[in-house]
C-alpha cells in the first residue's frame, strides 16, 4: 500500500541522511523509527477520516432507502484501497450487506466472499447463505472467524449456535454459547438461549429483533426496514 511505501521510503532516506551528518547509527535509527511511526499515523488518520465520512454518507442513504446510491458511493471508495490495507475488503463487505438486504443473494455472496473477515455482520450473512445451501463445513469455518472477530458480540455466538443446533450438534452449540457468555456476560438474550439449550428447549433468536430478522432466516415482519441499525455497529479498521 502507498502509505507503507511512502513512510518506509521517507524514513529510510532520512535515516541515511542523518547518518552521513552525524555518523551515529543510534541517532539515524531513532529518527527513522520516529518518522516511520509518525507518518504512518498521520497518513493513516487522514484516510480513516475519509472512510468514516464515506460510511456516514452511506448510512444516510440507507436510512432513506437510496440503496443504489449507497452502493455507488461505496464503490467510489475503492480509490482509497491503494493507500490503506483492507479498505477494499471492508467496502466489499458493506456492498455485500446492502445487496443481501435487497435480497439479491447471488450478488451479495460475490461481494461478501471477497469481504473483510472482521466484519461480523457480513460473515453472518455469508454463513447464512451457505447454511441454506447445506454447506455446513463452510458455515462452521466462517462462523469461527466471525466469533474471533467479534469476541464480545453476543449475537454472533447465538447465530453460530443456532446453525449448530439445526445441524444436530447441540453439544457444540452449548459450548459456543458458554464461550460467548464468558466474553459477553451482559447479553441477556445469549444467556437465555444458553439456558434454553441446557434445558432441552429451542433457542429464541427472535429476541434479537431486527438483527435476527435481517439475516432473512425467518420471515421479516412488516415495519422493519432493511439495514436498520446495522451500519453504525460496524467499526472501520485501518489494518
Amino acid at each position: 500500500m502507498l502509505t507503507i511505501l511512502i513512510t518506509v521510503l521517507v524514513s529510510t532516506l532520512a535515516s541515511i541522511g542523518i547518518y552521513f551528518i552525524s555518523y551515529s547509527y543510534f541517532l539515524s535509527l531513532l529518527v527513522g523509527i520516529i518518522l516511520l511511526l509518525g507518518l504512518n499515523y498521520f497518513i493513516g488518520r487522514k484516510f480513516l477520516n475519509k472512510l468514516t465520512e464515506l460510511f456516514k454518507s452511506v448510512e444516510k442513504d440507507m436510512k432513506a432507502s437510496r440503496y443504489d446510491k449507497a452502493i455507488s458511493r461505496l464503490k467510489d471508495g475503492y480509490k482509497y484501497s491503494k493507500w490503506q490495507l483492507f479498505v477494499k475488503e471492508q467496502i466489499n463487505s458493506q456492498i455485500g450487506i446492502i445487496y443481501y438486504m435487497k435480497k439479491d443473494f447471488k450478488t451479495a455472496k460475490e461481494y461478501l466472499e471477497k469481504g473483510f473477515s472482521k466484519n461480523w455482520l457480513g460473515m453472518c450473512m455469508l454463513a447464512t447463505m451457505y447454511f441454506k445451501e447445506k454447506k455446513y463445513d463452510k458455515v462452521e469455518k466462517i462462523m469461527e472467524k466471525a466469533v474471533k472477530a467479534a469476541k464480545k458480540e453476543g449475537f454472533v455466538y447465538s447465530v453460530y449456535a443456532y446453525f449448530l443446533t439445526e445441524m444436530g450438534r447441540k453439544d457444540k452449540a452449548i459450548q459456543i454459547l458458554q464461550k460467548g457468555s464468558n466474553k459477553a456476560p451482559l447479553d441477556e438474550k445469549l444467556e437465555s438461549n444458553l439456558e434454553n439449550l441446557k434445558n432441552g428447549k429451542k433457542m429464541k433468536m427472535q429476541n434479537y429483533g431486527a438483527m435476527w430478522m435481517q439475516l432473512n432466516i425467518d420471515k421479516m415482519p412488516q415495519g422493519v426496514k432493511p439495514y436498520q441499525m446495522l451500519l453504525n455497529r460496524q467499526k472501520i479498521k485501518r489494518r
